[in-house]
């Protein structure tokens, strides 16, 4: 798998550099010798017991001055990928030692901000890692992604206008993003959002738009580690300013499997790329395990008045909680379908958890923005739906802003701890 997964280098001068190994096992000890072996620098490396975890904990306490060589241990997908992100964002250069053979897990730890990624037991014959390779002899400059909040729209049951939301919530964020003054293009577009359709046997926003499929995102989903910010202006369509879309239509529904397993590479591209994502995503990508739960700081489920909305709701909840406890939910009643009618009140208290907005039917002023191929919150931002949205994007910003504040307060605590 290294060898797949690694180019070959052209002839190279490699350069010693001093390193911080952290492995807990005789097969993370021998991968350490031998990648310094093939240096020829044996004495450039110090060798600690310890793993990712051991490595996390330093995170904000001391600053990274060494490329370091590290053991995943135990814990699963998700906590390693936090892990990288907080260590990468201190200035830590990571090599990733690991037994996962699969092109998955090398495409989330690249995205993530590791250097390279290398397969346990380490073959004889791997190919160095370009990392440790420079014929100017200095590491190659890592410039740390920026850690986008992704906001994924669910309908927990049909009918219940998700689309129609993800479409109007996107531009509710990106109106309220360009007024905050917060991700601001060094171009001066003012704030930008992405929006992808994860629907790509019958999503509907390419429509809802009035725009062509963009193919492009299949490219994404196959080598996500490999796109860069050019590829992404160049495929997604930009519907508004500052607003671009991904909303791709697979032709061969028997494909869809492989591609929906690189969706998570594609959401933490999508992070590195725009302050804010959103995402309509079908109830279906959200029980299974594709990855991208892991990816999600928020959720909106949407649900019609009735109980076969509450039982499905209930589910989802519990699937969110058991995969990602750090995602917040936010329960959106939607009044496009009455079933039983059930009251805000009924329905919080069936859920355990408050319910965040009502969504009001506005079918006249739907239909009219529809049929231009615009989204409501754009065409008729005073109706009382867009309203609503308006006031649903605002509360998940601040929610957002005050978490990224108490998280700063706590890592100045560590450092001021620290000295």
């Amino acid at each position: 798998m290294n060898g797949a997964m690694n180019q070959a280098l052209p002839s190279q001068t490699v350069t010693r550099h001093e390193i911080d190994a952290f492995v807990a096992s005789e097969e993370g000890r021998d991968a350490v010798n031998l990648l310094m072996q093939r240096l020829g620098a044996s004495d450039a490396v110090t060798l600690q017991t310890g793993t990712l975890e051991t490595v996390a904990r330093l995170a904000g306490l001391a600053p990274f001055r060494k490329l370091m060589i590290v053991e995943l241990g135990s814990g699963d997908m998700a906590a390693h990928l936090e892990a990288v992100r907080e260590i990468v964002a201190e200035g830590g250069e990571l090599v990733l030692l690991g037994r996962e053979n699969s092109v998955a897990a090398y495409r989330h730890f690249l995205a993530a901000g590791a250097r390279d990624y290398l397969t346990l037991p380490l073959e004889a014959d791997f190919i160095l890692p370009e990392v440790f390779a420079s014929p100017k002899g200095a590491l190659p400059a890592h410039n740390t992604p920026p850690k986008g909040r992704v906001v994924a729209v669910c309908g927990a049951s049909g009918g219940v206008g998700a689309s129609l939301l993800a479409a109007n919530l996107s531009v509710a964020f990106q109106t309220q993003s360009a007024a905050r003054g917060a991700g601001t293009s060094s171009a001066g577009q003012g704030a930008r959002v992405g929006l992808l359709d994860t629907d790509f046997a019958f999503g509907s926003l390419a429509v809802d738009f009035d725009i062509d499929a963009t193919q492009g995102v299949f490219e994404t989903l196959e080598r996500p580690e490999r796109v860069d910010s050019t590829y992404l202006q160049s495929s997604m369509a930009e519907v508004l300013p500052g607003l671009s879309v991904y909303a791709g239509e697979l032709h061969d529904v028997s494909q869809l499997a492989a591609y929906e397993q690189g969706l998570a590479g594609l959401v933490q591209t999508l992070k590195a790329e725009f302050p804010l994502t959103v995402i309509d995503l079908p109830r279906r990508l959200l029980s299974q395990d594709t990855g991208v739960l892991r990816e999600l700081d928020d959720v909106l489920l949407v649900l019609a008045p009735g109980f076969g909305a509450l039982r499905s709701a209930g589910r989802l909840i519990e699937r969110v909680n058991s995969q990602n406890g750090a995602t917040r939910v936010w329960n959106v009643v939607s009044h496009s379908r009455r079933d039983a009618g059930l009251s805000r009140k009924e329905i919080a208290e069936a859920l355990g958890q408050p319910v965040t907005c009502e969504l009001p039917l506005s079918s006249a002023e739907i239909a009219r923005a529809s049929v231009k191929g615009m989204p409501l919150q754009s065409e008729f931002p005073r109706s009382a739906y867009a309203r609503k949205v308006t006031d649903l994007a605002h509360t998940i910003l601040a929610a957002s802003e005050q978490e990224t504040s108490e998280a700063n307060d706590r890592r100045s605590w560590w450092k001021k701890r620290a000295r």
